[in-house]
């Protein structure tokens, strides 16, 4: 994709040439003699993008130095920031977090809008695989797969995300959580090297084992270890339900009705323990439409090293869960929101639930105040200080029917008081 040009000056396109491929001394040189460092070139690129994308750390202190602004965006609004993650240079990524620059939570500067190059996009639309023909409509997976009307709505109207979520390396990783970002927000991928997981490519169960536990089922106690080797398998792997169901020849979903068991998921949450080892909880595999749909409500343990546990619990106890938070308060870990199936919401109800680390027993924690009502796809952060959990950000459900929700963004910020459990609304946040 790419957006219309206006003219860049050919010292312009000059500077950059030098900041690319010159030596170090000879970019001094230029910047001695008072070329605008912050010029933009192509695409609204920088000087200090250009030398991220060479990989130079030395020429990017130098810019710095001459007063390069690291919180600048190209046309596309991506930061100097996002091309070091974008280009995997780990030394840039850690240099620029430690500056302090914005992680893709609050940008210096107004997003500016896009505008994309529909028939080189159109040229680009990739056939619908035979596998999906029967399962979605050829307009459902032409809208998938160019889809026209959200990126012209995200042209319009561009937002940011954090940058933790294009990160493509454990070392780069390390950088975020470091400077506070939430372990979950990375890519699924790199998660599961962080934790140890991905060394097993393929099925140890054997097709027995398969049928007898290819559906997922609710815990009996509170808790109940729920390991067996299909589900480990998919722990494992990490492949989805349909690459389990055409292993084993279950191809044909509408005659073996029922999800298979996952763990391929999305709004899942990830947190890391003091000790080393990093709790999973819930997530959602698929869409609604989807044969293998389905809202967990499950725990994954994991030591670091590949080994797992997997715990589940009675749905009155701690219900399907997904697109929650999991905030660890010094020995449990504090689940707040939910998407959940649609007769779970509640409006005026933001569900709470403790999980005891030392038991893995899972409690609800009835909460009273401004409650933030029906909220998930937020972000929360504990204030060790004041004992609260500060919530932001994400989606409210406003109205509920049979058939419909309608949602809203949260324009607040809210705490809740571990105390008191009492929720108080703090700032108005802007749109």
């Amino acid at each position: 994709m790419s957006e219309k040009e206006t003219d860049v000056s050919d010292d312009v396109l000059q500077f950059h040439r030098v900041v690319e491929d010159a030596p170090l001394e000879k970019l001094r040189k230029v910047l001695a003699i008072g070329m605008n460092v912050n010029a933009p070139g192509r695409l609204g690129q920088t000087a200090l993008m250009v030398a991220i994308a060479a990989k130079n750390l030395e020429k990017i202190k130098l810019l710095l130095e001459f007063g390069a602004d690291p919180e600048l965006t190209d046309r596309f609004n991506a930061t100097a920031l996002e091309y070091a993650v974008d280009h995997d240079f780990v030394e840039a990524v850690q240099f620029l977090i430690k500056l302090g620059v914005d992680r893709g939570y609050r940008p210096k500067y107004p997003l500016k809008q896009v505008h994309y190059d529909w028939d080189f996009l159109e040229s680009m639309q990739v056939p619908m695989p035979e596998e999906l023909r029967g399962v979605m409509s050829e307009d459902e997976w032409n809208s998938l797969s160019n889809p026209r009307d959200i990126l012209e709505e995200h042209g319009q109207n561009p937002s940011v995300e954090p940058l933790i979520t294009q990160v493509q390396s454990v070392e780069c990783l390390q950088f975020f959580l470091d400077a506070g970002d939430d372990l979950c927000l990375a890519p699924a991928e790199i998660q599961r090297d962080y934790i140890g997981l991905g060394s097993t490519t393929k099925f140890q169960c054997t097709k027995k084992e398969y049928w007898s536990h290819k559906s997922p089922r609710f815990g009996s106690s509170n808790p109940e270890v729920m390991g067996n080797p299909f589900w480990n398998d998919m722990v494992k792997l990490g492949c989805n339900a349909y690459a389990a169901r055409k292993r084993f020849k279950d191809d044909n979903p509408f005659s073996n009705p029922g999800p298979v068991w996952c763990y391929d998921r999305f709004g899942a949450t990830l947190t890391q323990l003091s000790d080393g080892r990093f709790v999973q909880i819930g997530g959602e595999h698929e869409d609604y439409y989807d044969p293998d749909f389905c809202i967990y409500n499950d725990v994954v343990v994991h030591d670091g090293t590949g080994e797992f546990e997997i715990y589940g619990y009675p749905k009155e106890i701690f219900p399907p869960t997904d697109f929650h938070t999991a905030t660890l308060v010094e020995n449990a870990i504090y689940v707040i929101g939910c998407l959940g199936y649609v007769d779970q919401r509640e409006i005026g109800v933001t569900p709470v639930y403790r999980l005891e680390l030392d038991t893995w027993c899972f409690e609800q924690v009835e909460t009273h105040g401004d409650i933030p009502s029906w909220l998930h796809r937020h972000r929360a952060q504990f204030d060790a200080s004041r004992n609260v959990i500060t919530v932001e950000v994400g989606d409210v459900q406003v109205s509920k029917d049979s058939d419909n929700a309608t949602l809203s963004p949260n324009t607040d910020q809210f705490e809740l008081d571990l105390g008191s459990l009492k929720w108080r609304t703090v700032d108005h946040q802007p749109k």
